[in-house]
């Protein structure tokens, strides 16, 4: 993609399997050249949901000192304790954790590395750990179909730029900003958080916390026709929510922990694969949703910059379901009151800048036989 001088720098890099962990996986290191700023994991995993892995990450910084291994997760299938939330045993870890060595030059938050400014992340790495077995019992398997490390640098005035013409998107990025979708938005099935304000509210509540489970739902439901394994009475969203509920966070919106749910597999390995990735541009975007693959965007606003979702938020997960002929983003937005009221269209140009305050996160969801379109060759994201 050609590089605009506000155009930011963003790279994923796979490590596929099928794989099995016995002990301890350690991937090879992820090298980023332009000197990333921020780095967030993501894994697949096929497992009993008791299963509980130890996920670390190490970085190396642009004086070429590393960080050591920090402590990022502990994860696991299983629902959150909704009586005692505090006993649930998936959960995050922050770098004030770490060695007081790192804790100047790294910050660990929730889902994301950090590099203090000035600082660059050069390189980076992931390690899988499966918890020890009690004595006398069979070891669990655990087999690695997917880990992804994604990393960001944002360019020159990557968060100062302005809107000045919505229908133009002209904070946009890239050459092909205002180019015509080639098919219609997708048919992804509606969905509103909001239908569950009063479930579970010692496990984060439903309303304005399920975004990122609700918008789950809603690509898993496009794919499979149903969330995995939610053969059960509850309702789809709350069945997601108990099992992306981080109890350091106290909240289901850990991104690591929602693609690895969506993405835990069955022993065949077939399945939905799923990661967090950054995008350069709403033309990535809609290359992909031409493509056939709907995308949940993180963004932010407020209530002047986005009239048209009647809220504002600090943080807020949506799904892109495609584009307008005039190129602004259909979206299935889960922070309606009701169903029907998901399915709205937002300006291209706030839209772009609302997303691009998550430097442009994503998730990417797809069944494991359906192939992604080409990826940016420099810089690929996908």
């Amino acid at each position: 993609m050609p590089e605009s001088p506000h155009a930011p720098h963003s790279l994923l890099h796979r490590m596929t399997g099928p794989l099995a962990i016995e002990g301890q996986w350690i991937s090879p290191w992820v090298t980023f050249d332009f000197g990333a700023t921020e780095i967030v994991p993501s894994w697949n995993l096929s497992a009993p949901p008791e299963a509980t892995v130890v996920v670390s990450l190490e970085a190396r910084l642009d004086d070429g000192t590393t960080t050591g291994w920090l402590p990022t997760a502990h994860w696991n299938d299983l629902p959150a304790d909704i009586t005692t939330p505090s006993a649930t045993t998936r959960s995050s870890e922050s770098s004030d954790t770490s060695a007081q060595t790192t804790s100047q030059i790294v910050s660990l938050q929730v889902d994301t590395l950090t590099a203090a400014a000035p600082r660059r992340l050069n390189a980076a790495r992931l390690k899988i750990e499966t918890d020890a077995q009690p004595a006398g019992e069979a070891a669990v398997q655990v087999v690695l179909h997917l880990a992804a490390l994604s990393g960001f640098a944002p360019g020159k005035c990557q968060h100062h730029e302005q809107v000045q013409n919505h229908e133009q998107g002209a904070n946009e990025q890239g050459a092909n900003a205002s180019r015509k979708p080639r098919t219609a938005p997708l048919a992804v099935p509606v969905r509103s958080q909001m239908l569950h304000a009063d479930t579970h509210r010692a496990v984060g509540g439903g309303g304005e916390s399920w975004c990122s489970p609700t918008s789950m739902v809603m690509l898993q439901e496009f794919w499979r026709g149903r969330p995995l394994d939610a053969e059960t009475k509850e309702h789809p969203v709350p069945w997601t929510a108990l099992r992306t509920y981080d109890a350091a966070y106290s909240r289901a919106g850990n991104w690591s922990f929602n693609v690895a749910h969506v993405g835990r597999r069955e022993a065949d390995g077939q399945g939905l694969e799923a990661l967090v990735t950054r995008l350069h541009s709403l033309a990535e975007a809609q290359t992909l949703t031409d493509g056939g693959i709907p995308l949940a965007a993180s963004v932010s606003f407020t209530s002047d910059e986005l009239p048209e979702a009647g809220y504002e938020t600090d943080g807020h997960l949506l799904v892109i379901a495609g584009f307008t002929a005039s190129g602004d983003v259909v979206v299935n937005d889960p922070a309606a009151p009701d169903d029907a009221g998901v399915r709205r269209t937002y300006p291209r140009g706030v839209f772009d800048l609302a997303w691009r305050r998550s430097n442009r996160t994503v998730y990417l969801v797809h069944p494991t036989d359906v192939p992604l379109p080409p990826a940016p060759a420099d810089e690929p994201t996908w």
